[in-house]
Formats: structure tokens, sequence, C-alpha cells
């Protein structure tokens, strides 16, 4: 598990069982999802963010200047509580926590497809739909280019590997021949 995965897993948890008591899933995600691109997009508001030098209240005006009245006041109270309780430094955790506990009550998974070449999206929409019938879930494909693969498909969906890539066949290809050889040297 990675660091703090046990906190923000509970802060998420919190945060996701009062947007859906209050019928604001959605808005906090759009608060979370807004939030959290502030943060990847200045590496400097980010240092801000989590550093513990920074005194709370310092923080808590800036979010106020940056955001204004753009977020839920269930969202700035939550950030609040984080400030509070010295966990900004988990909030990037928290989001990735907060969007799986969203995608899972709203029944969808996340695929990551990765291809030596860009698919046509004719061919994206199609892999998307089979995945979508085999797995009863709404998927939201994510395209991967990785000239790596050399050939074929690989997909990666709630960390299960399906690889038809050429390099995966390769290496099983590899991995069998140094099987015997092992067995015929023995």
């Amino acid at each position: 598990m990675r660091r703090g995965g046990v906190l923000a897993r509970r802060y998420a948890k919190a945060l996701f069982q009062i947007g859906k008591e209050r019928g604001i899933l959605e808005k906090l995600h759009e608060d979370m999802t807004a939030f959290v691109r502030g943060l990847q997009e200045n590496r400097e508001f980010y240092h801000f963010f989590i550093s513990p030098e920074v005194p709370r209240k310092e923080k808590e005006e800036k979010i106020e200047e940056i955001f204004g009245d753009a977020f839920s006041n269930v969202f700035y109270n939550f950030l609040l509580v984080v400030l509070k309780k010295r966990r900004q430094d988990l909030i990037l955790d928290i989001a990735e926590e907060f969007n799986g506990e969203l995608d899972r009550y709203n029944n969808r998974v996340k695929a990551h497809v990765t291809t030596a070449v860009a698919l046509p999206p004719r061919l994206q929409e199609e892999i998307r739909s089979r995945l979508a019938d085999q797995l009863k879930k709404e998927v939201i494909l994510i395209p991967h280019v990785d000239p790596q693969v050399l050939g074929g498909i690989r997909i990666t969906v709630d960390g299960l590997v399906i690889d038809g890539s050429l390099r995966g066949k390769l290496e099983k290809m590899r991995r069998f021949l140094l099987e015997r050889a092992g067995e015929a040297l023995n």
C-alpha cells in the first residue's frame, strides 16, 4: 500500500459520504479535480500547500484568494480540515481515493490501453464497448502509446493486465525456452 493510503482512504470516504448525503458528489468531484489540477500545474503552489513551514492561516487565505467562490462550502471546509489535521501532503492520494469511490459508486472503471501506435477513435470505441459488455460496467478508456510493446495491445483494468502485446508474447516464449533449457540440463 502506498504511503498514506489508509489515511487518504478515510478522508476520501468521509468526503464521499458527505457528498452522497447532500447530493453533491459531482460538484465535489469538480472541486477536487480543479484543486488537484491547480496543484499539478503550479509546482510553486503545490509546495506552498504541502509545506509544513507555511502557516495554516496563510494557506487558507491563499486558497480563498485563488479559488474564491468556485468551490462548494463542503469542499472548502474539507480543505480546512485537511490543513488543520496537517494532512495536506496526502491531498493527491485523497483525490485518487475519492475518484475511485466515485467510480465504484457509478459502476465505472478505467481501462488503460497501451499500443505501439495511436489507435483510431473507431477502434478505441470498439475496445471500450467490448470491455463494457464483458465487465458490465461503464468503461473509461485511457489510451497510451508505447513503442516498447512492439505490436498488439496491453489492457489494464483495476490491476488486472491483459497482455496481448508482441513484447509480452516474446517474453512468454523466452521464459518457456529458458524453462525447457533448464529441464534439459537436469
